[in-house]
């Protein structure tokens, strides 16, 4: 009787905590991933300290916010860190959904499992690596809603999500279902998407395919990679910049680990790249 009682409290507690799930101008903003709030190891509490030392209001976070999926009150904590100031932006990762039941509290959070927003000439995509039936891919209903809001005039194209295409441990992430992967690209490279950003590797990783950045974002928890630098803690912070968007990768001590940019290509992708990728 107690938990029947209990759950609902946590879930309004929870609502009740949450950060603006709105839009306001964007940039800046940060891009953070796994925080795993729940887990002994999350450092998702110093992460949101240094956000908040930069003044940036703007999150967007690639999935694995809690540690067990469907939990309430590792939601209630998840929410109370990150604080209501924040504009938050959220893509499910395999530890926030694992099955129906754990989405359907996801779906009480964040209504939509898969969502864009624009900020001016910028198109951001949220997408859903975790749906039950379709887990480490991009498909059916989904696929045709990005494939249509792909065809959307916009100088840039950002994606999200949590499983990564180019994982930095291969056959891991979406590099599980080779096929459907290169698909995906494809898409992105004939529509323009210049960004791609993920998590799910807990390591920090990033490279350029046919003119895209892909990048893996580093996890929110203690380093349990000892042997690998870039498995310490980063966060990504976005700047505007006339001719596109400028990232600095830094980690915990506000040190700059990676600095790169990305242009508007969307309309100026070479077209030898286009023809190469349509005969595969």
């Amino acid at each position: 009787m107690k938990r029947t009682h209990r759950i609902p409290f946590l879930i309004l507690l929870a609502l009740f905590l949450l950060p603006v799930l709105g839009w306001a101008q964007l940039a800046p903003f940060v891009i953070i991933s796994d925080s795993h709030v729940g887990a002994r190891d999350s450092l998702y509490l110093a992460v949101i300290k240094r956000i908040d030392e930069e003044r940036i209001r703007v999150i967007i976070h690639t999935g694995d916010a809690i540690d067990s999926p469907g939990n309430q009150k590792q939601w209630a904590t998840f929410f109370e860190i990150t604080g209501p100031d924040k504009i938050l932006h959220h893509t499910a990762g395999n530890h926030d959904i694992l099955g129906q039941r754990s989405l359907e509290t996801y779906l009480t959070f964040f209504p939509n499992p898969y969502y864009s927003v624009s900020d001016k000439d910028t198109l951001f995509l949220f997408l859903n690596t975790e749906l039950p039936g379709e887990e480490g891919s991009v498909t059916g209903q989904q696929l045709a809603w990005l494939t249509a809001e792909l065809d959307k005039p916009y100088r840039f194209k950002f994606v999200f999500l949590h499983e990564p295409l180019y994982p930095f441990v291969p056959g891991h992430g979406l590099d599980r279902f080779e096929e459907a992967r290169d698909h995906l690209h494809r898409l992105f490279v004939e529509k323009g998407v210049s960004f791609v950003a993920s998590g799910h590797d807990h390591v920090y990783h990033r490279t350029e395919k046919d003119g895209i950045v892909y990048v893996i974002s580093a996890a929110a928890r203690k380093r349990h990679r000892v042997f690998l630098k870039n498995g310490e803690v980063r966060y990504m912070v976005a700047i505007r910049k006339n001719d596109g968007y400028a990232f600095t990768v830094k980690n915990l001590r506000g040190i700059t680990r990676d600095e790169f940019s990305v242009s508007g290509l969307s309309f100026e992708r070479p077209q030898e790249i286009k023809r190469e990728l349509m005969r595969q």
